[in-house]
């Protein structure tokens, strides 16, 4: 990768502006390119470093205006367009920073949540499955998933898309890639399939999924089914549920 595109490729992963193709490129090549994780990390702090400062600065700024008007002796027309509009100003300043608070708390639980209940199950989960399902290319993509090599695992996963085990799979390996949408699709064709044995971890991965991609409304419709159905995950739906009551 050179030097140029290599910075605009960090840069556009950083911001969001990678597509799903990209991204999951780009993923896998910091799997196997520990010089661009790091580069990524650093750029990541640099990132914030700066953001922090532009909030000092605003913050500064704010406190300056404030100093300025206590030590002047005449009054301030109230009506006069400047501070109409450093008024305006600051009020929008102040409604887009709770908005984006606001945002950041809700996604930061999401967050949390999903860090603490996934659980990478790996191959523990062939132990359910049906070996007439099964195949040696997906065996094999479950060996080079349990070795967290996602992205040849899932060139193997996506030759058997008729397989359900491997469809499960697949949605696995999306998430550990964090390419949450791509991970829905494959848990709600297992769901939608209903004649198979996965349908209960398809949907708590389902609600995990939605969690991470921030669609909380739909990971509480998700996880109360789960809750109310007295299988495996139902407690631990129950308790995600109570936490985003809670929050």
């Amino acid at each position: 990768m050179k030097k140029k595109s290599r910075t605009i490729s960090i840069d556009n992963y950083i911001t969001g502006k990678l597509e799903d193709t990209e991204l999951w490129e780009f993923k896998a090549n910091m799997e196997n390119d520990a010089e661009l994780a790091r580069e990524v990390k650093l750029r990541k702090e640099i990132y914030e470093t700066i953001s922090n400062s532009k909030k000092i600065e605003l913050l500064q700024t704010l406190s300056n205006i404030k100093t300025k008007k206590q030590k002047r002796t005449f009054k301030i027309n109230i009506y006069s367009r400047q501070i109409q509009a450093i008024a305006a100003s600051i009020i929008v300043l102040m409604v887009i920073g709770a908005g984006l608070l606001s945002n950041q708390i809700n996604n930061d639980l999401n967050s949390n949540i999903y860090n603490e209940y996934f659980v990478d199950e790996g191959s523990l989960i062939t132990t359910r499955s049906d070996n007439q399902s099964d195949n040696s290319i997906v065996l094999d993509a479950i060996r080079l998933y349990d070795n967290h090599k996602y992205q040849k695992a899932l060139e193997l996963l996506e030759s058997n898309p008729e397989n359900i085990t491997a469809r499960l799979y697949t949605g696995l390996t999306y998430m550990k890639l964090e390419m949450y949408s791509n991970a829905e699709e494959q848990f709600n064709y297992i769901i939608n399939h209903k004649d198979n044995i996965f349908i209960d971890q398809a949907e708590w991965n389902l609600g995990l999924s939605y969690l991470a991609n921030d669609k909380t409304k739909e990971a509480t419709d998700i996880f109360s089914k789960v809750a109310n159905e007295d299988g495996a995950y139902s407690k631990r739906a129950s308790e995600i549920i109570k936490t985003l009551e809670n929050k």
